[in-house]
């Protein structure tokens, strides 16, 4: 499962609070207890962290709430990750340090450099699938938190050339004039930052090698931490476990949660290997076997769990799964599962 830093939501629910939003509020609004925010440390899971983004932005009625939310920041709202950057020696030490532990903060984003002559681009890369408008809040935020930070840490009038994002315009643009210093661009193929390369050596007011060293012993150790990241397989099967709760799982729910197309569902799945019936039986035998070992559910009550509209249909499958039935694996009859 891709996970997020605490400190995302812990930045919400702050600037929602100035709001005049109570945090208890949001909180519940979110879906996240408030004990889960006391580890500096702490991770959610990455959807949990977009949802805090749109719930606040949504409570506040603010469509620029990413943008509002850099007056929140200060050196350790990314944790020891904002300090690193903070003590660097440079604009560019700086970003190239939060490119390097970035996915400390967001295990769905990391950030990559590209050089084009006199420009530098920092450019955000998605690890999957997600609607940009999903991410709007959350990387409106980040961008204007490269180049506010590089004003502040410089004390010099730093703009970027450009700036770049994937969702589309909103009805004002004047909150993003007042962040970047430019209209950036909408609908277009990346989100990106570009500075002049002689930004990136513009250097900071107060660099200390020390927190730096300190800093990164740190970061390289929450990297290593670090839950393997949920490939795209393993966010189709979670799914499908939360959508049989509610019977037989269809391709438009499924696509509908995911928010992608059914067309790059099924090549996202094709490049894993697999495809949404061979983990729908899968998933499905892994729970059968669990529930005829371990419950006293009858076969008509598992088959219900399992989302089959009729019992008949569950032991067809079982038997070609397994080349026996439920009842014979009940009771001790049972052959090898056969391969999905």
């Amino acid at each position: 499962m891709s996970t997020a830093s605490v400190q995302n939501v812990r930045l919400v629910v702050a600037a929602a609070v100035v709001r005049g939003i109570p945090p208890g509020q949001l909180l519940a609004a979110i879906g996240i207890e408030p004990q889960q925010l006391l580890d500096q440390d702490g991770r959610v899971p990455v959807e949990l962290a977009l949802r805090a983004w749109q719930t606040a932005a949504r409570m506040c009625n603010d469509p620029a709430f990413g943008l509002a939310v850099v007056d929140q920041l200060r050196p350790d709202s990314l944790g020891t990750l904002g300090w690193a950057m903070h003590a660097s020696s440079t604009v560019g030490a700086g970003l190239a340090r939060l490119a390097r532990f970035f996915r400390v903060a967001n295990q769905l984003v990391s950030l990559a450099r590209v050089d084009e002559g006199e420009r530098v681009r920092i450019r955000m890369v998605i690890a999957h699938d997600v609607a940009p408008d999903e991410l709007r809040h959350p990387v409106e935020f980040l961008l204007s938190a490269i180049a506010v930070s590089a004003r502040r840490t410089t004390g010099a009038p730093l703009h970027p050339q450009a700036v770049a994002f994937r969702h589309g315009a909103p009805v004002d643009v004047a909150p993003h004039l007042r962040r970047f210093g430019i209209a950036p661009a909408f609908a277009q193929p990346h989100t990106e930052i570009t500075f002049h390369r002689d930004v990136l050596d513009t250097p900071h007011l107060a660099p200390d090698a020390a927190l730096i060293a300190v800093a990164e012993r740190h970061l390289v150790r929450l990297l290593a931490e670090l839950p393997a990241s949920e490939t795209f397989a393993g966010r189709v099967r979670r799914v499908l476990a939360e959508e049989l709760r509610h019977g037989e799982p269809s391709v438009a729910r499924v696509v509908t949660r995911l928010r992608v197309s059914e067309r790059t569902l099924q090549r996202r799945l094709q490049q894993e290997d697999t495809s949404l019936q061979a983990l729908l039986d899968e998933l499905r035998l892994e729970l059968a076997l669990r529930h005829l070992r371990e419950s006293k559910e009858s076969i008509a009550e598992i088959s219900f769990l399992l989302g089959f509209s009729e019992v008949r249909a569950f032991h067809r499958a079982f038997k070609r799964w397994t080349g026996t039935t439920p009842g014979a694996y009940r009771h001790g009859e049972c052959a090898r599962p056969a391969s999905l």
